[in-house]
């Protein structure tokens, strides 16, 4: 039986090229295909996917991919380029790897439902780029370290549509930047984010109940102005 199969996993790295120092979220699938064992019923166990691509992974995530060890390009293709070389090795049934953004890389606004069960009012989504550190945390810490996300932000207010062009206005302010270059945001926390969002928005938006901020697809703060 022939069959393909995909590890997913996710990288917080910075980098800096033409656009400056700013950082993305980064999906990496890990493609592999061949034959299952008849006895096993699997072509391999995910496992051992995960602890092929762990030593890789590690000095990918939370680092400035500018200073990871023989990356020449920090590029999207690049980096497939510098996993693929050392992960095939490693991998016999390794047929690919792929590398994208989880962000739209653009202002993209799109409006979100309410969501009950986690207590949010409709609001206005959207992604932007930027680098960060967190200088402020103890040595060893994974944030300490330069690195980046894909911030996903969600504003909520009386009327939807007036939220586009003040999110329009602070997304200019805020991607493809290092976020501690900003005033206010020398050590931008989720929760000092969405408290710098709200003091910026506030008092032009009527009606402002929330402010959402995601670094990761597992991890989100919400405010709303107390």
């Amino acid at each position: 039986m022939d069959v393909e199969l995909t590890k997913e996993l996710f990288a917080e790295a910075a980098h800096s090229n033409e656009k400056g120092l700013h950082g993305h979220s980064y999906r990496i699938e890990i493609a592999v295909e061949g034959k299952t064992d008849p006895a096993l019923g699997w072509l391999i166990d995910y496992g051992d996917i995960k602890a092929a691509v762990a030593p890789l992974h590690a000095q990918l995530d939370h680092h400035f991919l500018n200073e990871v060890d023989d990356m020449m390009d920090t590029s999207l293709a690049g980096v497939r380029a510098w996993i693929l070389e050392r992960l095939a090795p490693k991998l016999e049934c390794l047929k690919d790897v792929r590398v994208s953004i989880v962000g739209d890389c653009a202002f993209r606004p799109v409006e979100c439902p309410p969501d009950k069960a986690a207590g949010l009012p409709a609001r206005v989504r959207f992604t932007f780029e930027a680098a960060q550190s967190l200088p402020h945390l103890a040595e060893g810490h994974p944030c300490r370290r330069l690195h980046g996300h894909t911030y996903r932000i969600g504003v909520g207010a009386e009327n939807l549509g007036t939220l586009i062009e003040p999110l329009r206005t602070l997304y200019e302010a805020l991607d493809h930047r290092f976020l501690n270059e900003i005033p206010g945001l020398e050590a931008a926390t989720s929760e000092r984010l969405c408290e710098w969002i709200w003091q910026r928005l506030s008092a032009n938006v009527a009606g402002m109940s929330v402010v959402v901020v995601q670094e990761t697809g597992t991890a989100r703060c919400i405010y709303h102005g107390r």
